[in-house]
């Protein structure tokens, strides 16, 4: 059944989105395999924050450079991704080490099919691995809203020439204003479409209100939304300086014309 969704959305994209549509299909295999090729890594006890890392960079240049053409908007998308995704691993690690929140949390620990499965040793640190799980969750969202942004200046240049850097700023800001509601919302929903079942059992259990709010299982699901949310926002003015620096910068204008043509 799995297999049948799958060749659906592709058939869909394809007939959908033409030539442009079977590029996104490409990208999105390709993404697999990278995400692939990470678990393999991890398996092999590679240095897990460092794969990770690696692993988010190529996701970003091929979900960018491969779909959209390399060109000025998608070069400062990708420079400002790189950046928020190297500034948020570090809060992320901060963060997710002071709360140990990391391994199985108080749900998964009382079933016994998933205490039997964790009873082998894969020597690789679940913290390690809850901040790898979080910052991938952040990228694809993140990649999105950069490339809004960056598109968006890239426009407003070609339009007015003669705007300056702080006024390409301002017009990046301004877009990201307007996107950031609607982008925080559809991670809302869908991670808490996602715990609905969760929240069911819990309500089901007669767990008390503050035992759920001072729960594991509550902040790991909380955690991969919000820096979700975080990413998207601080992206915004990220994007909106790169795209704002390369387009104000002679060469990189001309540069920028020159891979608009290709």
């Amino acid at each position: 059944m799995t297999g049948i969704l799958v060749l659906i959305l592709f058939l869909l994209m394809v007939a959908v989105g033409g030539e442009r549509g079977a590029i996104a299909v490409l990208v999105l295999c390709g993404n697999v395999l990278v995400l692939a090729g990470t678990i393999i890594l991890l398996a092999k006890g590679y240095p897990v924050f460092l794969v990770v890392f690696l692993a988010a960079v190529i996701i970003s240049y091929i979900s960018l450079m491969k779909q959209n053409g390399k060109n000025v908007k998608t070069f400062a998308a990708f420079a400002a991704v790189t950046g928020i995704v190297f500034v948020l691993s570090i809060f992320i690690y901060l963060l997710v080490w002071k709360a140990q929140s990391g391994g199985m949390n108080e749900i998964q620990s009382m079933q016994e099919d998933i205490m039997y499965f964790y009873e082998s040793d894969i020597h690789i640190s679940m913290l390690q691995i809850a901040v790898s799980v979080t910052i991938l969750s952040a990228l694809g969202a993140a990649i999105d809203t950069a490339l809004s942004v960056t598109s968006a200046v890239y426009e407003v240049k070609q339009h007015r020439p003669e705007l300056f850097q702080k006024e390409l700023f301002d017009s990046g800001m301004q877009v990201g204003k307007e996107i950031i509601g609607t982008t925080v919302n559809t991670l809302l929903f869908v991670y808490l479409g996602d715990s609905m079942l969760l929240f069911a059992y819990l309500k089901k259990g007669g767990y008390a209100i503050e035992t759920i709010v001072n729960s594991r299982f509550l902040f790991q699901e909380l955690s991969v939304m919000l820096f979700g949310a975080v990413a998207c926002v601080l992206i915004v003015p990220f994007a909106a300086y790169c795209v704002a620096y390369v387009l104000s910068n002679e060469s990189g204008l001309k540069k920028s014309k020159f891979l608009h043509k290709n």
